[in-house]
């Protein structure tokens, strides 16, 4: 039997597709924050580091790994994603790709601080072991 009342709203099974134009600008958000706890994570874990006896140098190479790693590849994913979202229609596939970038670059900002910091450790370590 026919339904005079139309479709019901909970079974529609098309759903409207967000604008492509506001994932560059969503991009940028991801990419400004998810640099800014990359830098307090790895401020507070060399700060840590070097009251726990590391050496003072530890500072200049995190300083180094910031600026000549960190920034440029958080600046060319938020870059992309600005042109991307200039020219590409809007996509449910889009927005997973959207979705996959931004799930990778917080794991990224979030577990890269540690793992550097943890290696740059077991480095001095090693290097002090060997010359003693």
């Amino acid at each position: 039997m026919a339904s005079a009342f139309g479709p019901r709203l909970w079974r529609r099974s098309t759903h409207s597709v967000p604008a492509a134009r506001s994932l560059g600008r969503r991009m940028t958000w991801h990419a400004a924050t998810a640099l800014v706890a990359f830098a307090i994570l790895q401020i507070w874990l060399v700060s840590s580091a070097i009251a726990a006896g590391a050496s003072s140098t530890l500072i200049f190479v995190a300083l180094i790994v910031l600026l000549a790693l960190a920034v440029p590849v958080a600046r060319s994913t938020e870059r992309r994603w600005y042109h991307l979202s200039r020219q590409a229609l809007a996509s449910w596939g889009l927005h997973a790709r959207f979705r996959r970038d931004v799930r990778r670059l917080w794991v990224a900002a979030l577990t890269l601080p540690f793992l550097w910091v943890s290696g740059a450790m077991a480095a001095t370590d090693a290097i002090a072991a060997i010359a003693n």
